[in-house]
């Protein structure tokens, strides 16, 4: 079987690992991140906004250098990289701005999300190709 019901035939012990050692990393630069900003719920959540969006551009900077079914992609980016960005921050946060009622705030806020990723992940394209390898 091939592509997504495909399974490794042996993943042993070291893939988990480094997702797990990564994701500790991640999640704990996550909240380093944030410890500078206020955060109140309700209000415009910069800290998710910035973590994401850097997370964004790394992950790019990763995908160029990195060869996906590597130990090193299971650790910086399933790892690293997926313990630092929170989609489940992001939700919670476009939840807190509806039930504050401040739909415009929450578009705006989705809205900064999506651009600023996507132009995280083109900014980190042009900076990959200006990179020699």
């Amino acid at each position: 079987m091939d592509g997504l019901c495909s399974r490794p035939v042996n993943v042993g012990w070291r893939l988990p690992l480094a997702v797990a050692v990564g994701g500790a990393i991640g999640a704990s630069a996550r909240w380093l991140a944030g410890v500078p900003f206020e955060v109140t719920p309700g209000t415009f959540p910069v800290r998710t906004l910035v973590v994401n969006v850097l997370g964004c551009l790394l992950i790019g900077v990763a995908a160029s250098r990195l060869r996906r079914e590597s130990l090193a992609w299971a650790f910086a980016v399933t790892g690293v990289l997926g313990g630092f960005t929170t989609m489940s921050a992001f939700a919670q946060e476009l939840n807190d701005l509806v039930d504050a009622g401040r739909g415009g705030l929450m578009v705006v806020y989705l809205v900064a999300t999506l651009a600023g990723g996507m132009a995280a992940l083109l900014a980190a394209e042009r900076v990959s190709k200006a990179w020699p390898r």
